[in-house]
């Protein structure tokens, strides 16, 4: 079983080769001639030799061929700049077969220019009828001024030691010495551009670290960026040999699995022979807040050169993220010379054509914002939009760099929010029910502490309970206030009404993220209120009406007990009502005791019935009637007969009140063998005048008699009491019958004739004084 110390060690063996696969991970152009003509097979497995040992290194994928070299205008610009962006390295090859002039223009520019960050060159010459190596080093003096030119040819296979004293030669320690053979050497080099040397050179042969003095028997060079069209170049490596990648004679074998990591390292590590510098980039926070000062973040673009020399004519741009812009503030750089574009309010920094001091780089500063604006107040709210990464591609936005990874700065618009709560009281004597769903339209209006008023955001809360629910809302800005208004509510439950007369609303300053305000908002429901209108009709009663308040009573059950009154002036009729009854009470209605003092000479009758009453909205009514009685009285009859013989009247006397518009009442005596008697005249109206008669019709009077004239009416006021009326009725002789004549007695006539005589002598003695 393995070991678990062994399975450690494979891990980490593993893990390091796909960090150096991943660091390695390079585009590579390989232009080549076509296999053809004299020792095509040859030729071609040189170049297939040398795709795969690349490929095994940088991915197959990442190795493009283009077999045109020999063919007039076979590449181009385009051809350096594929879909996807440019090449980091770019391998030029040929053996056996002329690489067309128009080419070599080409490759020219793409060295002068930097099309790719490094271009090598491994291009054969021992076939002096081809001028493929000295068109290479006439495309090398023209781009660095040097005056380069080949030197003895070698027609043995055999090893050329590594430069130990170049500064580049770290990046190719591992291909030391590289094995070759049947080339041309190179002369005129400087020391500090000798990279491998003549076979058989001795250390102390090596030339010194950084000398200018030039070198002849030179196996291979390399031209550093700096020294490339005076910094504008390409980094370049040159030998004329391409037995390297060659199957026979054991060069491959040697070189093999080195050869190709030795330069793809060259050109990926920034300290690399080939290294170029690399860029970062950051932000001095995190995370910003609108409605305040917190939307402002500064950026720091830092430029770090391991190579050897300082770089010059770099440029970079860097095209700030949407909705980032260039805020206000000063803007400003380290490196040296260049010009720096960065105008507040745009979103592009550009500074083409600086420096960068090698070992300690150069930087530059940008303060950038996150407008409170529509535009940053959507991206702050999209959870993906408000997070944005800067970047910068090295190799397209920066330049000179290789392709490797991107610099990149991210920063997170942290958006506020604000929980609104609502919550439905019900008053008392409601009856609650279940509001769940309910829901409650509302407005937010926020203000920032910048100024910045940000539009009215339209919502609803919606109960989650019975009476209760909350909803958040983002207004984005986090510094400030928002005010939340009501805007309309729900119907209200039947027989249930909204208390508040104006929307509820509340305001409350806003928080930084994570805190987030409430507000809370209360909506009271209370039970609807109607009234019963009563009419109240009095029956019975005079002219003149009553005067009084008639009052009332709705007996509600539990809803309670309510009152009202009906007031009178003067009138038989009136409405009154009972207010603030809840509605769907189920009510009765009763008239309250006592009454009004009923008018003189009447008193009320029976009390009217309770009427029952469910109350609604409107028309709940109860109407009333209420009787009153006239007070009546009786008037006593007397009745008197004279002339009557003896034994008396037998019969019955009738009599009538006549009482005006009161009306006419009737009563009798009846006599037995009497000559008085008594009757009554009942239910006679109190107050009224009447005039009591007696009916002519009279019983039959005795024999030998007759009724003489009728008694006189008598008028009285009828009061409560002693109320009286007498008639006498005379009885004379009837017609035939004489009665004696009685006469006077004796002393009676005596007086007389005593008179008589008096009366006579008074009379006598005038006469006689005439």
């Amino acid at each position: 079983m393995m070991s678990i110390r062994r399975w450690a060690r494979l891990l980490l063996c593993a893990s390091m080769l796909l960090l150096g696969s991943q660091a390695m991970a390079q585009k590579m152009l390989m232009l080549t001639t076509d296999a053809g003509g004299v020792n095509s097979s040859v030729e071609e497995s040189e170049f297939t030799n040398m795709r795969t040992e690349f490929s095994n290194v940088v991915g197959a994928a990442n190795v493009t061929r283009v077999s045109t070299l020999f063919t007039a205008n076979g590449i181009s610009a385009a051809t350096f700049n594929p879909p996807g962006g440019p090449y980091d390295m770019v391998v030029v090859a040929s053996h056996y077969r002329a690489i067309h002039p128009t080419n070599w223009a080409v490759l020219s520019q793409a060295v002068a220019n930097r099309w790719a960050n490094s271009v090598l060159f491994f291009v054969d010459g021992y076939d002096d009828t081809l001028t493929n190596d000295v068109q290479m080093l006439e495309l090398l003096n023209a781009n660095t001024g040097r005056n380069f030119t080949l030197g003895t040819k070698v027609g043995v296979f055999q090893s050329y030691p590594l430069n130990a004293n170049s500064a580049y030669s770290g990046s190719f320690t591992s291909l030391d010495p590289v094995y070759g053979g049947f080339f041309d050497y190179i002369n005129n080099v400087p020391g500090e551009n000798v990279l491998y040397l003549a076979n058989g050179t001795p250390v102390a042969g090596f030339p010194p670290a950084g000398s200018t003095a030039l070198v002849n028997g030179v196996y291979a060079l390399l031209v550093p960026v700096a020294q490339s069209n005076n910094g504008q170049g390409a980094c370049v490596f040159a030998t004329v040999d391409v037995s390297n990648f060659r199957d026979a004679d054991m060069t491959l074998a040697r070189n093999g699995g080195k050869i190709a990591q030795a330069f793809v390292r060259a050109v990926t590590d920034p300290g690399g022979a080939c290294g170029l510098p690399t860029v970062t980039k950051r932000f001095d926070k995190t995370d910003v807040l609108l409605g305040g000062a917190g939307n402002t973040a500064q950026l720091t673009i830092e430029f770090q050169n391991a190579t050897l020399q300082d770089v010059a004519h770099a440029k970079v741009t860097d095209a700030l993220p949407s909705p980032l812009l260039i805020g206000s503030g000063p803007v400003t750089h380290t490196c040296t010379g260049g010009t720096l574009t960065a105008t507040a309010g745009s979103s592009t920094v550009n500074l083409n054509d600086f420096g960068i001091p090698h070992t300690t780089g150069c930087s530059i500063t940008v303060p950038v914002v996150w407008p409170n604006d529509a535009a940053g107040r959507a991206a702050c709210a999209d959870p993906v939009a408000r997070t944005v990464t800067n970047i910068i591609r090295p190799g397209v936005d920066f330049t000179p760099a290789s392709s490797g990874n991107n610099a990149t700065a991210t920063l997170t618009c942290q958006p506020g929010t604000l929980a609104v709560g609502k919550t439905v009281a019900w008053a008392a004597g409601s009856q609650a029910t279940d509001l769940t769903g309910s829901s409650f339209p509302v407005s937010v209006f926020c203000t920032g502490t910048d100024g910045v008023v940000v539009p009215s955001i339209a919502t609803s809360v919606t109960l989650s309970t019975p009476t209760a629910g909350a909803v958040s809302v983002t207004p984005v800005i986090s510094s400030g206030s928002c005010t939340v208004t009501e805007t309309s509510r729900p119907a209200a439950p039947a027989n249930h009404q909204w208390v508040e007369v104006s929307p509820p609303s509340g305001t409350v300053a806003l928080l930084a993220p994570p805190g987030s305000p409430a507000v809370a908002l209360t909506n009271t429901l209370a039970r609807s209120a109607a009234s019963i209108a009563l009419t109240k009709t009095v029956a019975g009663g005079p002219a003149a009406g009553v005067t009084g308040n008639f009052d009332f009573t709705a007996s509600c059950g539990v809803d309670g007990n309510y009152t009202g009154a009906v007031a009178l002036s003067n009138a038989s009729s009136g409405t009154g009502g009972i207010a603030g009854v809840p509605q769907g009470a189920s009510c009765v209605v009763t008239e309250n005791t006592p009454l009004p003092t009923a008018p003189v000479n009447y008193s009320w009758g029976v009390m009217p019935a309770a009427v029952p009453v469910t109350v609604v909205a409107s028309g709940n009514a109860a109407a009333f009637t209420n009787t009153l009685v006239r007070s009546t009285a009786a008037i006593s009859l007397t009745k008197n007969v004279t002339g009557a013989p003896a034994g008396g009247v037998s019969g019955s006397f009738a009599f009538t009140a006549s009482c005006g518009a009161s009306g006419s009442f009737t009563g009798t005596v009846v006599l037995a063998n009497a000559t008085t008697g008594t009757g009554t005249i009942t239910n006679v109206p109190q107050g009224v005048s009447c005039s009591v008669s007696e009916s002519t019709t009279l019983p039959s009077a005795p024999a030998g008699l007759a009724w003489g004239r009728m008694p006189a009416a008598v008028t009285l006021t009828v009061a409560a009491t002693g109320n009286a009326a007498a008639f006498t009725n005379e009885l004379t002789a009837a017609a035939g019958n004489v009665a004696a004549i009685p006469t006077l007695s004796q002393w009676a006539l005596m007086m007389l004739a005593l008179m008589l005589a008096g009366m006579a002598a008074l009379s006598i003695r005038a006469a006689s004084r005439d």
